[in-house]
């Protein structure tokens, strides 16, 4: 077993660890919840349209069954007026004057009609808007799908060949060594192997005695050892 198969592993394991970390944070993602926050809004501001073009256009019909209401009224009030049935002076006079409120009401309903109509095109304008504004989004999420499937894809084969490289490590590596490998790395990532640099652990955070460094430099060359400071496989 040489020593470098044992940095070779944590370097695949470090590799590895990059690698999910990528994949789980790829730039897409950010924008793909982005553009499905914008996505949900578009459909929310379609259906509130929506629903204002099913009121108003009740409101319309509402007005113009109004207005035709009122107008069938004139209609049988002004036969009435001309067609000799009322003679009196006092209830002609009073027959001409709910005529003209009935044609004041009337013009009053066929106003709001229009208004509600006028209400429904600009509508029905805004629905157009929002519905290619929301085909856009739906555009542009697809796209950032298929990114992200391919990216994935990528980095799935990199990870896979990573794995195979680990385990060729692995197996040329001391099977003790790899078990106590593995239980360092959660503690200690990519620095669970270290060197020493001649007076220290390269990845202890401490000054290493006087005594530990000459115990260091007196074990052999090829010496896979533990930093008394840190606990980190040191290899001489």
């Amino acid at each position: 077993m040489s020593q470098e198969s044992l940095f070779e592993l944590q370097r695949l394991d470090t590799e590895t660890q990059r690698l999910r970390h990528r994949r789980v944070n790829l730039e897409q993602r950010a924008t793909l919840e982005a553009a499905l926050i914008e996505q949900a809004e578009h459909q929310v501001q379609i259906d509130a349209v929506g629903a204002a073009r099913v009121e108003v256009a009740a409101r319309q019909r509402r007005h113009e069954d109004e207005a035709q209401i009122v107008a069938t009224k004139v209609e049988a009030d002004v036969a009435r007026l001309y067609g000799g049935e009322v003679q009196g002076v006092k209830e002609l006079e009073a027959l001409q004057h709910e005529i003209v409120g009935l044609r004041e009401r009337q013009a009053g309903f066929e106003d709001q009609a229009i208004e509600a109509m006028e209400e429904a095109e600009e509508l029905a304008s805004r629905v157009i808007s929002l519905e290619a504004a929301r085909v856009d989004v739906d555009s542009r999420i697809g796209i950032l799908e298929t990114e992200i499937t391919v990216a994935e894809a990528e980095i799935d084969v990199e990870m896979a060949q990573a794995a195979a490289g680990r385990a060729t490590a692995a197996t040329e590596t001391a099977v003790e060594l790899v078990a106590e490998y593995e239980s360092l790395w959660p503690g200690f990532g990519s620095a669970t192997v270290v060197r020493f640099d001649g007076s220290n652990c390269s990845g202890c955070p401490s000054v290493m005695p006087a005594m530990e460094v000459d115990r260091m430099k007196h074990e052999a060359s090829d010496s896979i050892l533990n930093c008394q400071e840190c606990g980190r496989i040191v290899l001489r």
